[in-house]
């Protein structure tokens, strides 16, 4: 899905919970998906040639801002994929939608 769509799905989630904005659920889902994509990446380069340490403490870094980001706008995270071939980051949304092969229990993926 391309990021603009993932960046609209997560914006109207975030401002229907009701804790965000629409301006502020706007500027998070556009946050979350930067990280993801920049997770996604780091998988990448994990899968063909491993991380270096400084790679490493990026990834951790980067995991822990999605959390924060997550938190701060309301949403679950589901888990993180390590995985180059799908989503970076699955989430559990309130409704429980989910735009990938794992169903209802892998969450919606963002992240390339």
């Amino acid at each position: 899905m391309r990021t603009n769509a993932q960046e609209a799905v997560l914006s109207a989630y975030i401002a229907s919970i009701g804790k965000r904005m629409p301006r502020d659920a706007a500027q998070d889902a556009a946050e979350l998906c930067r990280l993801a994509t920049s997770l996604n990446r780091l998988n990448e380069i994990a899968c063909n040639s491993g991380l270096t340490e400084r790679q490493e403490r990026r990834k951790q870094n980067l995991q822990t801002r999605v959390k924060a980001v997550l938190e701060h706008a309301g949403l679950v995270l589901n888990h993180f994929e390590s995985d180059p071939r799908g989503y970076a980051v699955y989430l559990d949304l309130p409704d429980g939608s989910y735009n990938s092969f794992g169903g209802r229990e892998c969450g919606y993926g963002i992240g390339r």
